[in-house]
């Protein structure tokens, strides 16, 4: 654990890479509006539950006072994911992940959080908005195809993983984590299959749950199409809200999002992802 310092300045993030102390010092801040904060509590709780100690990982809280008033975290390959800022915390968050060239935030941050980084001679665009979803009545399916949902099993982890590296070969900007998307999910019972004439062709997965809530991920059929996907999307909508009090999903288009709102959802809040547009860029969340 250490101090960051933004020149020779002492400032109250404290940053670690252990990932229990981070959770053990801000999971009661985070708790404390979980919905605005599922990213920070997700990726922590996924990077928590990794065999071997993975590396790589950096988490930070802002301690104001004796109060922690402020989080980040940062996986590999990820965009800095930050908690609602201060002015203060926003102005020394420079400081505290220096070679961060993408950071995620609420959109009302985004002015604070650019002026700080302009402060320091970095220049940071928006290069994605994305929009959090809370399905608010029981999910309204669209037009059901042949065939059933039924939790995926162990016995379908070789298509599962099969089907996730196919996702990633067509979408290759695309870095999620087999573990967050199949794995975590598969082992806490939050992957449903849309099974027609017996043969699984289509999935859709959620995070497991923390805080009561659990996130909607990945809705993925390999033919050609979307009608399965959408159906085991919808299913496994359906058995996410009967164990979990929040439901929500993650929309990173105009489209994506009118889709969600006909199934059920409104919209929480919106995040943008900021990006240095001088030097190279880290993938977007």
């Amino acid at each position: 654990m250490r101090l960051a310092t933004l020149g020779d300045w002492l400032v109250p993030w404290v940053i670690t890479t252990e990932v229990d102390q981070f959770l053990a010092k801000a999971g009661q801040f985070l708790e404390s509006d979980a919905v605005a904060n599922n990213a920070l509590l997700t990726e922590a709780r996924f990077w928590s539950r990794l065999p071997s100690e993975p590396v790589g990982g950096f988490f930070g809280w802002w301690v104001e006072g004796s109060e922690v008033e402020a989080a980040f975290v940062h996986l590999p390959d990820h965009a800095v994911i930050c908690s609602r800022l201060s002015r203060s915390a926003a102005a020394d968050l420079t400081g505290a992940v220096p070679g961060a060239d993408c950071v995620g935030v609420e959109a009302a941050d985004v002015q604070t959080v650019t002026d700080a980084f302009a402060a320091q001679g970095r220049v940071l665009q928006p290069a994605a908005s994305l929009t959090l979803l809370r399905l608010h009545a029981p999910v309204r399916a669209r037009a059901i195809p042949d065939g059933r949902p039924r939790p995926a099993e162990l016995r379908d982890l070789p298509v599962l993983r099969a089907w996730f590296k196919l996702f990633q070969q067509r979408h290759p900007s695309d870095r999620s984590h087999v573990a967050f998307v199949i794995d975590q999910p598969l082992d806490d019972g939050g992957v449903t299959v849309w099974e027609r004439r017996g043969q699984p062709v289509a999935m859709a997965s959620r995070t497991p749950q923390v805080a009561g809530m659990v996130r909607m991920g990945l809705a993925f059929q390999p033919i050609k199409g979307t009608a399965y996907a959408a159906a085991a999307f919808a299913a496994a909508c359906a058995d996410a809200a009967r164990t979990a009090e929040t439901v929500l999903v993650l929309s990173g288009t105009a489209e994506d999002t009118a889709t969600y709102t006909s199934l059920g959802f409104v919209t929480v809040l919106d995040r943008v992802v900021l990006r240095d547009s001088v030097r190279p860029g880290e993938p977007l969340l």
